[in-house]
């Protein structure tokens, strides 16, 4: 599925309040191009049409009360949740590198998954709910992982006002780039562990 097309000249007409209900429904896991906003409210920001403290806020609100409501759904439903998603191809394999990400980092892949593995943050979201993790714990990464994510491309969009178009495809890229990294990187440690572990028998 593509991104739902929204600009961010969304901005001018709705102001910083358009923030936070974008970037709520963005980390339910809707299609939206919440990164591509921050960087256009950096740019507002740059000409004085946006301030940064209602945008800071507004933004962070958003995300947290988005990735929240992913939590509460696994910790509520969970089964269910993972039931349905098991029946979708490119669907499940987000699930799977999400899942593996999670029992193998915890909190750090709350954190990470908020700015850097952001296809895997909607279903890091509901796994950490459906596993029991502690709701404080993952406010905790949770908000400072989002604090990263909103602070870096706001100020990407400030300092770079012009390019924001640029900006976001390219953000977009890189994140696919370090995941498609990330799981090769996890399939070479794989098929090392499981050599070494064959020669350990021999």
């Amino acid at each position: 599925m593509g991104l739902i097309e929204i600009s961010p000249s969304v901005l001018l007409y709705y102001g910083d309040l358009a923030l936070l209900p974008a970037l709520l429904v963005g980390a339910l896991g809707v299609p939206l191009p919440c990164t591509l906003l921050l960087l256009g409210a950096g740019a507002l920001i740059h000409e004085g049409t946006l301030s940064l403290a209602p945008v800071a806020t507004l933004a962070l609100l958003g995300a947290v009360m988005g990735d929240t409501g992913g939590y509460l759904v696994g910790r509520y439903g969970g089964s269910h949740v993972l039931d349905r998603v098991s029946r979708g191809g490119r669907t499940l394999d987000a699930w799977r590198r999400a899942r593996g990400a999670f029992d193998r980092g915890g909190g750090p892949a709350i954190f990470f998954t908020r700015f850097l593995l952001t296809p895997l943050a909607a279903p890091t979201n509901v796994i950490a709910g459906g596993s029991g993790y502690d709701f404080r714990r993952f406010l905790f990464f949770d908000i400072a992982g989002e604090a990263v994510w909103v602070g870096l491309f706001v100020g990407l969009g400030y300092l770079f006002t012009g390019s924001v178009e640029t900006l976001g495809a390219l953000a977009s890229d890189l994140s696919w780039a370090v995941l498609v990294a990330a799981a090769l990187a996890l399939v070479a440690y794989m098929v090392v562990y499981r050599t070494r572990a064959r020669l350990s028998h021999q």
